[in-house]
């Protein structure tokens, strides 16, 4: 084994332990972890905004909001999914699991819309190429359909998990920065769809445009959600839930 990084089956484990920490969590503790992730996958996002015009550089930007959350602190909705092999292995119950998740979901969306007002107030979209961008964004993401959602959030969240378990293999910050940076650059280049990531980029494109309705932010909001569940939360540890540990 390699001093520099856990391996496989070592990370799954290590994964289960941080799940039982984070069922742990004060309600408190957890919606204030959580706000700060919306928080910090909000300005990535805003940072997808300013470099819209080059994909690459707009992909290499955005998963800056996972560095922070990993690096400084941070309980993320799609990141939590990976709860799942904890769950399985009954480390934690299914009631501490479903409030985490749910207590999180929450978290994530008041910072993001803490990251929307706080932009929207000190004009940062008075400038017109900003507002035209957020609202091509927002209207792309809402003429989406159910199934099209669906899919590209569980696409979304498959990487998204990668991520988090890739930074989790790591022992060094420079390992960890390049475990999240990877896989999220990869979706957001293939254009897959997030969910907290979606908790800023609709709102503030509905503020900046009246034919952006709730209806269809929930109706983006709801599909993306099942879909990184699907992804992160199913797919990645029930697969190596069977492999590590039957």
């Amino acid at each position: 084994m390699s001093s520099a990084c856990l391996s496989p089956k070592e990370t799954s484990d290590a994964l289960i332990r941080t799940a039982v920490k984070k069922a742990s969590y004060s309600t408190e503790k957890r919606l204030l972890l959580s706000f700060m992730a919306g928080v910090y996958i909000a300005l990535g996002a805003q940072g997808f905004l300013v470099a819209y015009g080059n994909p690459f550089i707009r992909a290499a930007v955005f998963p800056v909001g996972l560095m922070l959350i990993v690096l400084v602190g941070g309980e993320l909705f799609t990141g939590n999914c990976l709860m799942t092999l904890g769950l399985m292995q009954k480390e934690i119950t299914f009631k501490d699991y479903l409030k985490t998740l749910v207590q999180v979901f929450l978290g994530n969306f008041l910072g993001s819309l803490f990251i929307v007002a706080l932009l929207y107030f000190v004009g940062v979209y008075n400038k017109p190429e900003m507002a035209e961008t957020i609202i091509t964004v927002a209207k792309a993401k809402t003429s989406l359909s159910f199934v099209q959602v669906l899919n590209k959030g569980i696409m979304c969240n498959i990487l998204v998990a990668l991520g988090v378990w890739f930074a989790t293999t790591a022992k060094d910050t420079t390992g960890k920065l390049l475990g999240c940076w990877f896989p999220v650059m990869l979706f957001v280049l293939c254009g897959y769809e997030h969910v907290v990531a979606n908790m800023f980029f609709l709102p503030m494109g509905a503020i900046l445009n009246s034919s952006i309705t709730i209806t269809q932010i929930i109706s983006n909001l709801i599909p993306a959600t099942i879909g990184n569940f699907i992804g992160g939360g199913l797919v990645i540890p029930m697969i190596y839930n069977k492999i590590y540990y039957t």
